[in-house]
């Protein structure tokens, strides 16, 4: 049943930091100790009026290898959430405790860590993870324990359809979104010989078929000539650029991301990918830092949060706070953790309590103030109703690395599931 929208007042954002609990960036994992609730990557409690015992939630995300780019973001920007948090008055009067965990981008390992944190930490919520097929197995362990569970990161479209339950929230878009996003924005540039790259697991396979049914839909011309799925963490994608190149495509649709991303744009570059033929992929703020000048002019790059083509009443001050706070520029990773966790926040107040299933009242419906604009968390599958963004590559001088110009937003409302297809696939 379709719950009616309704409106409950956001969270205050303070702007004010608590500079001694900011720093730098952490450069090594959160590590994970065999009883003790508190680690060295944890955010200590900032009382800022609040009292009582801290309420405790958890951030279970990749702190090293591949998809650290994105992981350490997460820790970033959730942390900025705790402390302004903190710095207004906590979370019902209580001061707000973040426990950082490191997945290690393994399924196993997240159901463990998320384990730990339901029975032995008391956690009121779990944020993260990065990888999707870490995400699959964690949502079961929140589903088990009744404990609400908030995806930025990670976001195969299962997480939404089969793999639901009711103390799930996903605030990035989904596969699905953001594979039509693509297709919709790329449906009429000319291009009929398409080839895919893609990581051989769940969140690559996902995204390429969503993205080649939109655009076959769209251009029935359209023709898929060769299909390549690297493992995650590939160091040589040599053979994948070499093969590629020889199905003689128009276009390359790739949803490589994070080291993987850099790895084989530097890689490719060499070999004259990029003037053989149109490329896109997940060029977002992370990947474009880390390539620096080897960020190739003229490529599409897409993603879901990027801070430079953002328009919001709240992001200015969100940059503003977040470099004050680690002397960079916010990533999409940073900026969706840490709507997370403010999303997470406002539910509660709303709900005025931190039982679980008053919390998921209080969201389904719920019209949120996120730092990407205005957004709904649909009441049957919490879905948020996010943008899919996306530009031309360009080096940005006045940055200090590449951004986009041309950009483009497609609503999430014109490329989410339509209700009939969130029910059909939920199941009974």
């Amino acid at each position: 049943m379709k719950h009616p929208t309704r409106s409950i007042a956001s969270v205050s954002l303070v702007v004010i930091l608590l500079l001694a609990a900011c720093g730098a960036p952490p450069a090594a994992s959160p590590s994970t100790p065999a009883a003790s609730s508190s680690a060295p990557g944890d955010s200590p409690s900032q009382t800022g009026g609040a009292s009582g015992d801290p309420v405790k939630v958890a951030l279970i995300t990749d702190s090293a290898g591949s998809t650290s780019l994105f992981g350490v973001a997460n820790i970033n920007g959730a942390r900025l959430a705790v402390e302004q948090l903190n710095a207004d008055g906590g979370v019902l009067g209580r001061p707000v405790e973040l426990l950082v965990r490191d997945s290690q981008s393994n399924p196993e390992v997240g159901v463990q860590l998320a384990r730990d944190a339901i029975l032995r930490d008391a956690v009121s919520a779990i944020f993260g993870p990065v990888s999707s097929a870490v995400a699959a197995a964690m949502t079961e362990v929140a589903a088990e324990n009744s404990t609400p569970i908030f995806f930025h990161t990670s976001n195969t479209q299962r997480l939404t359809t089969e793999l639901f339950h009711e103390y799930a929230f996903q605030v990035g878009p989904n596969t699905t979104m953001e594979g039509r996003g693509n297709a919709i924005s790329l449906a009429d540039s000319g291009h009929e010989r398409w080839a895919i790259i893609a990581p051989d697991y769940e969140f690559g396979h996902l995204q390429a078929e969503a993205f080649v049914a939109k655009l076959q839909e769209l251009n029935p011309d359209v023709e898929i000539v060769n299909e390549a799925f690297p493992p995650l963490g590939e160091k040589d994608f040599t053979p994948y650029i070499t093969t590629l190149l020889a199905a003689e495509p128009d276009a390359v649709y790739g949803s490589l991301f994070a080291g993987d991303l850099v790895a084989f744009t530097r890689q490719a570059a060499p070999l004259g990918f990029f003037d053989e033929v149109f490329f896109t992929s997940l060029y977002e703020t992370d990947a474009l830092r880390a390539l620096g000048a080897d960020a190739p002019d003229g490529v599409r790059g897409y993603s879901r949060a990027p801070f430079f083509a953002i328009e919001s009443d709240t992001i200015d001050a969100f940059i503003d706070d977040y470099r004050n706070a680690y002397g960079t520029y916010p990533s999409d990773w940073a900026i969706m953790a840490y709507d997370a966790v403010m999303l997470w926040a406002a539910g509660v107040e709303g709900a005025g309590d931190l039982d679980p299933d008053a919390l998921v009242a209080a969201l389904e419906g719920f019209e949120f103030d996120s730092l990407r604009g205005p957004v709904t968390i649909r009441a049957e599958d919490h879905q948020a109703s996010v943008s899919v963004y996306s530009g031309i590559v360009t080096q940005d001088p006045d940055i200090g690395f590449a951004t986009w110009t041309d950009v483009e937003s497609i609503p999430g409302e014109d490329v989410w599931l339509t209700e009939e297809e969130v029910v059909e696939q939920q199941g009974p």
